[in-house]
């Protein structure tokens, strides 16, 4: 195997629609992820009923339309991403995809450096960890794929009820009063370390804090299994070649788009109304009926998306307005660390400082304009270099030599 034969995808071998979609995926991911940079996403579930009814809306429309939904389309990307550089790897001599595992161990470096020196709520590490469990599945057939999909979508429904059930049998009644009281003082200590603190302050603080609670969230709520899921979803769609040959497959995508948007707009409609109760602790059965919810209509909302980007891709009309969102989708890894670097900035102590004093609209708001001008650079950029600034420095690491970053 000669290192010469290995180099980032051309341009020529790029699909623009997987872009697109990526270029979707990491604003919805932003407008996402702003109830946690601002922190209105850890208001206690009893201050709710005091905040402005814009903001009430706000949230509302945040959990149904955005929460986990487009965090699973960047899933779906990634196994699709996979199975590409499985293939190409495979072709130019390297069956044990050691590109890839290097191209993973460096997104892994990448993520705990975000995660530990800026933002606790980083998903690449937990990507990159996935992805080498991902590796398991390379040699498995279309079939078993959809299967393991289905299974570890509904592990989480089980391992609640689980948890559910040890809770009522051995946790004394009053835990949720203690619970209320621990939301209450956790966000107080929160608003004041996160708004107040110097950068070393909160990092080794409230964001450390933050790690620990979010890992032990992944685990409890069962989202690895999740994500896993999509991944196969997406190795399965690569395969299949849905995006590579729409004509072939315009009929599975048609019916994943019906059922997928008609599954997904009623079942999250139905989990953003429960929203704040879906697995937290103490377990409820409100909780129970979320997680239900969460495992089918999540993923099935982020197909029916994806399949109706593809559809409107095929009319020339519909591929012109879409392409300018192409660029933000070629530097996701760029764009994704930029928001936090621009959030932490705002909201952190050691910027404006504006934690737990912005509600759902006002933060919601900030992240479409963020969004906006990452659209508008991202263009800008690609049109003077080659890759993004972090996407090149991550492809010299992984393919171990200089990349001319210009034309």
């Amino acid at each position: 195997m000669k290192q010469d034969n290995f180099a980032p995808i051309s341009s020529a071998e790029r699909i623009e629609v997987i872009d697109v979609l990526r270029g979707i995926a990491v604003g919805g991911i932003l407008i996402g992820n702003m109830q946690w940079f601002s922190g209105y996403g850890f208001a206690p579930a009893s201050m709710v009923q005091t905040i402005p009814l814009y903001d009430q809306i706000t949230h509302f429309i945040v959990h149904f339309l955005t929460e986990g939904k487009f965090y699973s389309i960047f899933s779906f990307l990634f196994g699709f991403g996979f199975a590409l550089q499985i293939e190409r790897a495979e072709e130019r001599g390297d069956p044990k995809a050691g590109i890839f595992k290097r191209r993973l161990f460096w997104l892994l470096v990448i993520g705990l450096l975000h995660a530990f020196l800026l933002w606790a709520g980083d998903i690449l590490a937990i990507y990159a960890f996935m992805g080498f469990v991902l590796l398991l599945f390379r040699r498995t057939k279309n079939e078993k794929l959809l299967k393991w999909a289905g299974i570890l979508v509904i592990i989480p429904i089980f391992w609640y009820l689980l948890i559910y059930s040890l809770f009522r049998a051995f946790v004394p009644a009053d835990s949720l009063a203690q619970f209320q009281v621990g939301q209450l003082n956790f966000w107080s200590t929160a608003v004041r370390q996160a708004s107040q603190g110097t950068y070393l302050e909160i990092i080794s603080g409230y964001n450390l804090n933050y790690i620990v609670g979010r890992y032990l969230g992944l685990i409890f709520d069962m989202r690895l299994p999740k994500i896993l899921a999509m991944f196969l979803l997406g190795v399965y769609a690569y395969r299949k070649g849905i995006f590579q040959n729409f004509a072939d497959n315009s009929r599975l995508v048609r019916h994943v788009m019906i059922w997928g948007l008609a599954i997904g707009l009623v079942g999250n409609f139905a989990f953003a109304a429960i929203a704040g109760k879906e697995a937290v602790m103490p377990p409820t059965a409100a909780g129970i009926a979320g997680v239900i919810l969460y495992s089918f209509s999540v993923p099935a909302l982020a197909l029916g998306i994806a399949a109706l980007i593809a559809i409107l891709w095929q009319a020339d009309s519909w591929q012109s307005a879409l392409k300018f969102l192409s660029p933000a989708g070629r530097m996701a890894l760029t764009n994704y660390l930029m928001q936090t670097v621009i959030c932490v900035f705002i909201f952190y102590g050691y910027g404006f400082g504006l934690f737990g004093s912005s509600g759902a609209a006002e933060a919601t708001l900030i992240g479409i304009a963020i969004y906006l001008f990452q659209i508008v650079f991202s263009y800008i950029w690609l049109k003077n270099f080659r890759f993004g600034p972090v996407e090149w420095i991550w492809r010299q690491l992984t393919y171990r030599r200089f990349l001319p970053l210009r034309f």
